[in-house]
């Protein structure tokens, strides 16, 4: 398995996970578009098992007014249906997790379903635990993501 920085030659693979991922079709011109937008504050690294491109996450570092270290946040993982229980995840997540720690993070942050348990079993066996609680307002009817999305 390979982990690497996410390259934008790599938007075309990238729509086709996050299409998988949210059941919303991605276009390889749209995820270019933002991959440049989110360039200095996400970070996004891609795995790549048997030649092809089997998940991705990214880091989100920004400053903020609670303490002088980054706040460092996991804002994306995803790892392909076929690909899974194969350590895709774990790869990922421990390279996040290396690269908050480089950057002077003194935590790490995850958010997920409440029912997404195969994630939660992930992060928790990686030793995450339950920190807050994540309340979302939507400012329209239209959802973004599938609510049937696993």
């Amino acid at each position: 398995m390979i982990i690497r920085d996410l390259r934008e030659e790599d938007a075309g693979a990238l729509a086709r996970l996050t299409t998988e991922f949210t059941g919303v079709e991605t276009t390889p011109e749209e995820m270019r578009e933002r991959l440049r937008r989110s360039r200095g504050v996400e970070h996004p690294i891609l795995a790549e098992l048997q030649g092809e491109a089997a998940g991705f996450a990214s880091l989100r570092l920004t400053p903020y007014l609670g303490e002088e270290a980054p706040y460092a946040e996991v804002s994306e993982m995803f790892v392909s249906g076929r690909f899974r229980r194969q350590g895709v995840g774990r790869a990922l997540m421990a390279e996040l997790e290396r690269r908050a720690r480089a950057a002077g993070a003194t935590s790490l942050n995850v958010l997920t379903a409440p029912d997404n348990e195969q994630a939660l079993a992930l992060y928790r066996a990686m030793g995450f635990e339950v920190f807050s609680v994540a309340l979302q307002k939507w400012f329209s009817q239209e959802r973004p993501y599938r609510e049937d999305t696993p």
